[in-house]
């Protein structure tokens, strides 16, 4: 009875709060992935908007216009964080290429793609990341200023979401960058070897080569991708700060 009350009170806005939270949900790791129940997704985005809707002041003198603007608001929000995780699930990729167990797929139930075995790890990893640096929180808080907003600048924020779309190749390369420097030293032994002995086969011993080299420096330098990765989420914050300011 009491949640009929709100709704009824609170019917003119609902909708476009409603909206604006579901489409931003959709972009976050985990709850947004299809292997999440639709039940447990509508329910976590509506008991946002419940909480949302007594505080937060929506222009409802266009109802078509606030539903739009709901929807670009949240979809340019989620795209956010989408650029860095699949940032870092290129770089995984581009591991799982440079080792040769690309073809190795495996099923990523967050995307609903396959992908090498090191691109769902690092995919994973940064989903970790994701809720243990409390990113998660930043988008409530951004999800509420952007209420303030009279006036949606959708210039603005299509340039910031591009710029911000810069950093990908970038940042996919520097987490990938350990692993591509010790790949091309071990192939460039490798031909040196093989000019040397070309009675040689050199392709069965540089190939599981490969994969454990491979393997043991990621394990070595996952301590930098811990820090390239938390410094791109510190990135994720300062850009939702700036869409909603």
């Amino acid at each position: 009875m009491e949640f009929y009350n709100i709704v009824n009170i609170y019917a003119d806005k609902f909708i476009p709060i409603f909206i604006r939270v579901m489409v931003m949900l959709a972009f976050i790791p985990f709850i947004g992935s299809t292997t999440t129940p639709v039940i447990v997704r509508t329910g976590i985005g509506l008991a946002l908007t419940l909480l949302l809707v007594p505080i937060v002041n929506v222009n409802m003198q266009d109802p078509m216009r606030a539903v739009f603007e709901a929807f670009f608001v949240g979809a340019a929000l989620g795209l956010i964080v989408r650029i860095v995780l699949g940032a870092i699930e290129t770089a995984g990729q581009w591991m799982s290429i440079s080792m040769g167990i690309g073809v190795a797929a495996v099923f990523n139930p967050q995307f609903g793609e396959v992908l090498g075995p090191m691109s769902l790890f690092y995919s994973l990893m940064g989903m970790g990341l994701f809720f243990i640096l409390d990113i998660h929180h930043f988008f409530i808080e951004a999800i509420v200023r952007s209420f303030d907003i009279t006036t949606v600048q959708y210039q603005g924020m299509f340039s910031a979401v591009l710029k911000l779309n810069e950093l990908f190749f970038p940042l996919a390369f520097k987490i990938a960058a350990p692993i591509f420097l010790v790949q091309v030293l071990v192939n460039l032994s490798m031909g040196f070897l093989s000019r040397a002995m070309p009675q040689a086969n050199i392709f069965f011993i540089s190939f599981p080569l490969l994969i454990g080299v491979g393997i043991t420096f990621m394990a070595l330098t996952l301590g930098l991708t811990f820090m390239v990765m938390t410094k791109s989420f510190v990135h994720i914050k300062d850009a939702m700060m700036f869409l909603v300011k």
